[in-house]
């Protein structure tokens, strides 16, 4: 399976706390609205123009060299325009603390992605924040998280700072803070640090692993050098970025041999990785697999409507991953039994974590939202772009995937008593390829999917049985639900009933009275009907002779009606009895 690097960082944060410190650069910072301390640098040399009666034009550095025969400088320009430290702070103050208007438009206030840092810091997984920011939006969020990070922004506070073993938390500005005397901001002032500042930069990147974001390393030639001349690499670098990765950075990766990752931008990337790292929490397993973390996640997101993007963004996310595993599978020839086989394995390998996760999330649903995410994730697997020409049989085998979280669903809602979330897919869904829309539990229904006769050859062991589909789905279901359904009759018995609800599914959708039928053909079914049942029971037939399922279809009809999968309750009174028959007449001959 395709690793996640976050996955990993998430595991190696969790298992050693405050073994890795974070470089953040300006890109943390620049969704808050934020100037970059160049931006400030410009912006002060279009005031010190207007100072001087003129106009600094659209290129002030040039204008500023033509006036003064030398670079923009920050540290020259302050003294100009704000001699004093009071001065100095109204002077900045505008470009990094928010006024009312800002903080009504959620300016220049600590984003996701610092709120997600402070919250590593708080649980105590990160100790040490290398940045090269003026602004003082991290320690903002770390306040608002309760913690009182130790500061180090001058040279000063580095010789006399608390050794970063004995502080929860070090901040260390290497350019400064936006009021310091001595903040760095030039190309020449960046080349070279205090001494003492090399030295608490040399302990940092020897003894800790390296969280790198928003950072170019283009500029900083000293914060560069520092990062290149530490020997040690205990632990691993990893660094993020959004676009193409320049050689001064190229330099650093290899020499750190950094683990490069692509992100959409900060906010999301602190916001998973925190949110990974709070689902190993409850994990009693420390070394946790990626599906587990995936599960983990999924039940901390489930109940907490503020986290319906989250959620959204865990399942769909991993359906399009399903998807680009599996859309280069070859279709063109069959080659023998053994090649159908590996195909069929690698559709189940790929979809192996979506399962779990739509069996859980089925398991756990409680609302019309839950119901509609699982629906549009079987709605991408089943509606994606598929191959038109090939070998018929892996052709069809195209949509295992769907099939596959269609059982998952079933089973996650069977489970719990709770029909709406497979009745919700089962209604929902249509496939629309070359043919008119069809409902999903017919094109992607058993029958359809998989040839009985190759797969019969294809699985050895299962050559002799009467229901050779259904069998095999029923192994590689079972690990999916084993914590949801420990009870090896219970889940036998929650597998015929899904089986029959896609067989009756399918009969509907074709106006017939036949559909797939499975291993309950032939089993003995052990539930019976209720002692006492709902009234509704005796609309049909009764067949308490036939030791065969569809008890939690006539338990939950109302929610298979409502969901629309059903046009009434009188079509389903009508479907019942037929397929029922259709399953008896089949019995004696046990094929499907």
């Amino acid at each position: 399976m395709e690793r996640d690097p976050l996955v990993a960082l998430a595991s190696s944060i969790h298992a050693g706390p405050r073994t890795f410190a974070l470089l953040l650069g300006s890109g943390i910072s620049t969704g808050a609205g934020v100037p970059s301390g160049w931006d400030v640098v410009l912006d002060l040399v279009k005031r010190y123009a207007v100072l001087q009666d003129d106009d600094a034009g659209e290129d002030p550095v040039s204008w500023y060299r033509s006036h003064t025969a030398g670079d923009p400088n920050y540290s020259e320009l302050l003294a100009e325009l704000a001699p004093s430290q009071v001065d100095r702070r109204n002077l900045l103050k505008p470009y990094f603390e928010p006024t009312e208007e800002d903080r009504a438009n959620g300016l220049k206030v600590p984003t996701p992605a610092h709120h997600a840092i402070a919250q590593l810091v708080s649980k105590g997984y990160v100790k040490v924040i290398v940045t090269t920011n003026f602004d003082r939006l991290l320690e903002t969020a770390l306040g608002e998280a309760g913690v009182e990070p130790n500061v180090v922004s001058t040279s000063a506070h580095a010789e006399g700072s608390l050794p970063i073993t004995h502080s929860d938390c070090t901040i260390i500005k290497v350019h400064g803070d936006y009021i310091s005397p001595d903040l760095k901001n030039t190309i020449e002032e960046l080349s070279q640090y205090d001494p003492a500042v090399d030295r608490l930069l040399d302990e940092v990147f020897d003894q800790y692993g390296l969280i790198v974001c928003g950072w170019s390393g283009v500029w900083d030639s000293a914060l560069r050098n520092a990062i290149l001349r530490a020997p040690g690499r205990r632990f691993t670098t990893y660094w993020f970025h959004r676009g193409p990765i320049n050689e001064a950075a190229r330099e650093i990766i290899r020499h750190r041999d950094a683990k490069e990752v692509s992100i959409q931008d900060a906010d999301t990337v602190f916001e998973d990785l925190a949110a990974k790292v709070e689902a190993l929490e409850s994990l009693t397993d420390q070394r946790p697999f990626e599906t587990e973390l995936a599960v983990a996640q999924l039940k901390l997101f489930l109940p907490d409507p503020i986290h319906r993007i989250k959620l959204h963004d865990l399942i769909i996310g991993e359906a399009d991953h399903v998807i680009n595993r599996v859309q280069e599978s070859a279709v063109d020839t069959l080659q023998g039994f053994e090649h159908y086989a590996e195909q069929m394995a690698a559709y189940e390998e790929a979809t192996a974590r979506l399962l779990r996760l739509l069996a859980v999330g089925a398991c756990f649903s409680d609302c019309l939202e839950h119901d509609e995410l699982w629906q549009r994730c079987v709605d991408r697997l089943a509606s994606r772009h598929l191959k038109r020409n090939g070998n018929v049989a892996l052709l069809n085998l195209q949509q295992y995937p769907t099939l596959l979280a269609i059982y998952a669903t079933g089973l996650g809602s069977v489970a719990t008593g709770r029909l709406e979330s497979i009745a919700h897919v089962l209604a929902k869904v249509k496939v629309r390829d070359e043919r008119p829309p069809r409902p999903v539990a017919v094109a992607a229904s058993s029958w359809d999917v998989l040839d009985r006769d190759i797969v019969k050859q294809a699985i050895p062991k299962l050559n002799r049985h009467p229901t050779p589909i259904s069998e095999h789905l029923f192994e590689v279901l079972r690990p999916i639900v084993s914590d949801l359904v420990p009870s090896e009759e219970v889940y036998a018995d929650c597998f015929d009933e899904v089986e029959y609800l896609l067989g009756i599914s399918y009969a509907v959708g074709l106006d017939t009275d036949y559909g797939p039928i499975g291993r309950a053909v032939w089993r003995s079914f052990r539930r019976h009907k209720p002692t006492t049942p709902p009234p509704l029971f005796s609309l049909w037939p009764d067949n308490s002779d036939d030791d065969f399922p569809g008890i939690t279809v006539r338990e939950h009809h109302s929610a298979l009606t409502e969901s629309g999968l059903f046009t009434n309750i009188n079509q389903l009174v009508t479907t019942i009895p037929q397929y029922d028959k259709f399953i008896l007449s089949n019995r004696h001959h046990r094929v499907q």
